[in-house]
């Protein structure tokens, strides 16, 4: 099992390049402690190269969801292999998939992957991605390039499903707390569990399944607990911007994401020890929604040669509470 480890004065990162390039842990040392500032992966996990129980993964060429497992594009239909019980086609073809190391360092390291050295490769146009996890000291950025590299457009977007810790203590009060901006909500897929949403359409909106108004038990534009609420939803015309906080260590997770990461999913599965934030390019099902004639779903189209790039960042504050 080849794991790569990357340190800064503060910071230290695990990342598994056979797995995805996915993250085994991310910490941070606060009064002389380590604490996980991602979801930890079980050693089993780690061993087995189980990327969903991992820290966090990466998502190429799509985020989330793609219904019936097939997309329209200028006027054709192109099948995926499903692989959800419900017949989706999920989260892209290379979390499972091995990178490989192009550069490394001590605080950082570049891992790059090819859709044509794989048969079966679960979308119907080649593509390139180079991916850059780097540390300094107090912030951690992760960049990601993809680049069409075939004969015609395609469509295309990307994201990441980094997964963090409830709370560090054992009370409500340690529960972490969560805050971002975001102008809409998109309604759950036809075959999720995920709850119906039953706001009004955002001005100017005509198709259902486009943006609604945010309900006010998922508003988390001040510093909110997660609770027991259960939300598996993506949130869009993002800022970019969120705020984890854990009030017992006075730890707080400032996203700071490029202007292409429009979109964030919120994933809190209740009666679970973690939650997930994902800064995506683009709404579930995207493709289809686009081609359908919804706006704003962040769709991008390269042409042959074409890139899209983007970074995401976590900046790392420690507001300790006074005795």
């Amino acid at each position: 099992m080849l794991q790569v480890n990357l340190s800064s004065n503060a910071l230290r990162l695990v990342i598994d390049p056979d797995a995805g390039a996915s993250i085994v842990s991310l910490e941070g040392q606060f009064n002389n402690q380590w604490l996980p500032l991602m979801r930890p992966t079980p050693s089993t996990a780690a061993t087995a190269h189980d990327v969903s129980q991992m820290a966090s993964f990466n998502l190429v060429p799509w985020s989330n969801r793609i219904v019936d497992a097939n997309f329209s594009f200028q006027d054709r239909i192109y099948p995926l292999h499903a692989n959800t019980p419900q017949g989706f086609a999920i989260h892209g073809d290379v979390r499972e998939r091995p990178w490989r190391i192009i550069e490394q360092r001590t605080d950082a390291v570049t891992c790059a992957i090819d859709s044509r050295d794989f048969a079966g490769f679960n979308f119907p146009f080649p593509l390139t991605a180079v991916l850059r996890y780097a540390l300094a000291a107090d912030t951690f950025d992760t960049t990601l390039t993809l680049t069409n590299v075939g004969n015609h457009p395609m469509p295309a977007g990307f994201g990441f499903h980094p997964y963090f810790n409830r709370g560090f203590g054992a009370t409500a009060q340690d529960e972490a707390q969560l805050q971002f901006k975001a102008g809409g909500i998109y309604p759950p897929l036809p075959g999720m569990v995920a709850r119906s949403i039953d706001t009004p359409v955002l001005a100017g909106v005509e198709d259902v399944r486009g943006l609604h108004h945010v309900p006010a038990d998922m508003d988390f534009s001040t510093l909110t607990r997660i609770g027991s609420r259960e939300i598996d939803h993506c949130f869009g015309a993002w800022d970019g911007h969120a705020t984890i906080a854990y009030p017992s260590t006075g730890v707080r997770l400032l996203f700071e994401c490029d202007p292409i990461f429009g979109h964030v999913i919120i994933y809190t599965p209740a009666g679970r020890p973690f939650f997930a934030v994902e800064p995506v390019t683009h709404a579930n099902d995207a493709f289809n929604l686009s081609a359908a004639g919804l706006p704003g779903t962040g769709t991008q189209i390269l042409r042959p040669g074409e890139q899209l790039h983007g970074t995401f960042r976590i900046r790392i504050a420690y507001n300790p509470i006074a005795p």
